[in-house]
């Protein structure tokens, strides 16, 4: 069995558009986007995951309710699923993709939590109905 070394990254904050990329050692960084809404990722990720991942690191947020959520969900999933090292990470930490990778290689696998709750840009709206 291979030694883990590949981080999962995915990122879903933004409406419409989620992305996802491994982080390995030695390989540069290829981000997958997808159009689409966030329930989208899981079955095309489903088709990249790879048998040595050593963790999972999610953008938490702040994002919009619906896309944050999908993507926190499915992180936690697959971190608790795969027994996992789970990371979250915001927006702004998410924009520097080799940073991040360092990070995660150096630092972060300390901050490892056994769930990361979302961050929503602004208060969720969901009992009020929508005008017709």
């Amino acid at each position: 069995m291979p030694k883990p070394s590949a981080w999962l990254f995915l990122d879903t904050h933004a409406p419409g558009q989620s992305r996802f990329a491994f982080f390995e050692e030695g390989k540069p960084i290829k981000q997958v986007q997808i159009e689409g809404r966030a329930s989208a990722l899981l079955p095309r990720l489903a088709k990249s995951l790879k048998p040595n991942l050593a963790g999972v690191c999610v953008v938490a947020g702040p994002g919009s309710f619906s896309s944050v959520r999908a993507g926190v969900l499915q992180a936690n999933l697959i971190a608790r699923l795969l027994k996992l090292p789970l990371v979250g990470v915001t927006v702004d930490e998410a924009l520097d993709l080799d940073a991040l990778h360092a990070e995660l290689r150096d630092t972060r696998l300390k901050l490892s939590v056994p769930y990361v709750a979302p961050i929503y840009d602004k208060e969720p709206n969901i009992t009020v109905p929508k005008p017709a």
